[in-house]
């Protein structure tokens, strides 16, 4: 589907079935359509990094909330112009042409694949005021020093933390980066910095919750929330048809698997409840200890993997996509004042890390290439 078709009033007021499936799953929209019987209403599949993709189902009515609450927070007005940079089948593209429906202002998008240069050049061919990013593509901006284009007024960076070393730089260099926190099924945002923090160093974390969510969290510490754009059902297989679950309870509050702390309105992520693994029978919080050892080695692009181990559980497996040197030398001395649940077993070293269309690692291909 093309950015055109997205913002045209028939789209939006259609009463179909509108299927956004990712390269290699188009094969079942006529299912989806199926189990859903045709009612009105966009699936996505989520972006998520471990195994197949689950399908959401969202009313086009939550799409526009979720566009008209991002919209309210970043100031949006007619004479802003948009620029996506991300795929339309994922709520990340798709949300940046709803935005611009919503505020009936201007949109163009990138074509072919991502290319850091082509797309300042594009920007400034647009004269484009808000774009949104994934930490890839801004690293990319860094790493080449791209500066902006003074057009840019906003740039929301989605899909994952940004290193605030990273981010700082890409400020420096005259982007202004807005981190967000959101998820496929939010629609969107959940939380996102605002426009006055451009002024202030940049920071990940916290960040304010957009007006349109009610929030809590759960007694495991894992954030529940509730709002208008909330998707409406989870469509995945059972005994090999595929069927509707309701996205929420019965009170319409959504559970996610993220660890969170909230004070006031500001919401800081932890990490996730499912990247936990027992290693020697002590719990190990894989993305904190994923963390350390990118720091310890000075090295962003390190991934953990917890491997099954008869005797311990699960072993470490440090996968990097670059010659650290004497890296067998550094893990002995991260390894020697460690004990045995935190240390790393092995490392692996591979071309290039595989990836989702959201830029994040996508462990499942990592594993079967490391199989």
């Amino acid at each position: 589907m093309e950015t055109t078709e997205l913002r045209s009033g028939a789209f939006w007021d259609s009463e179909g079935c509108c299927v956004l499936s990712p390269p290699g799953h188009e094969g079942q929209k006529e299912a989806i359509r199926d189990a859903l019987k045709d009612q009105e209403g966009v699936v996505f599949a989520t972006s998520g990094s471990c195994g197949p993709p689950k399908w959401v189902m969202f009313k086009r009515s939550s799409l526009l909330a979720s566009a008209r609450a991002v919209n309210q927070h970043l100031k949006v007005t007619e004479d802003d112009r948009f620029m996506v940079a991300l795929p339309l089948y994922h709520v990340g593209g798709f949300g940046v042409v709803a935005r611009a429906y919503d505020a009936k202002c201007h949109v163009s998008a990138l074509q072919g694949r991502w290319n850091a240069r082509e797309f300042k050049e594009a920007v400034e061919s647009d004269h484009s005021t808000v774009a949104s990013l994934v930490p890839t593509q801004v690293h990319d901006l860094v790493k080449l020093g791209l500066e902006a284009p003074e057009s840019l007024r906003a740039v929301v960076v989605g899909g994952g933390k940004l290193n605030e070393k990273e981010g700082q730089c890409a400020r420096d260099l005259g982007w202004p980066v807005l981190q967000s926190y959101g998820m496929t099924e939010a629609g969107s945002q959940i939380a996102t910095a605002t426009l006055a923090s451009l002024d202030e160093p940049f920071q990940a974390v916290p960040l304010p919750i957009l007006p349109i969510w009610e929030f809590r969290t759960s007694k495991a510490g894992c954030l529940e929330f509730r709002g208008s754009a909330l998707c409406k059902y989870y469509i995945e297989k059972d005994r090999e048809e595929l069927c509707c679950r309701k996205a929420g309870d019965k009170e319409g509050w959504f559970s996610s698997s993220d660890l969170v702390q909230i004070t006031g309105n500001q919401l800081t992520v932890n990490g996730r409840a499912d990247r936990k693994v027992k290693i020697l029978g002590e719990l190990v919080d894989i993305e904190s200890l994923e963390k350390e050892v990118r720091e310890y080695l000075d090295c962003k692009r390190a991934h953990l993997l917890a491997v099954p181990d008869s005797r311990r559980g699960a072993r470490m497996l440090l996968v990097v996509d670059e010659d650290l040197g004497e890296v067998g030398g550094l893990l002995a001395q991260w390894n020697g004042d460690r004990p045995g649940f935190l240390r790393i077993d092995e490392v692996e070293v591979v071309a290039r890390f595989p990836r989702t269309g959201m830029g994040k690692v996508d462990v499942a291909a990592l594993r079967k290439m490391l199989s």
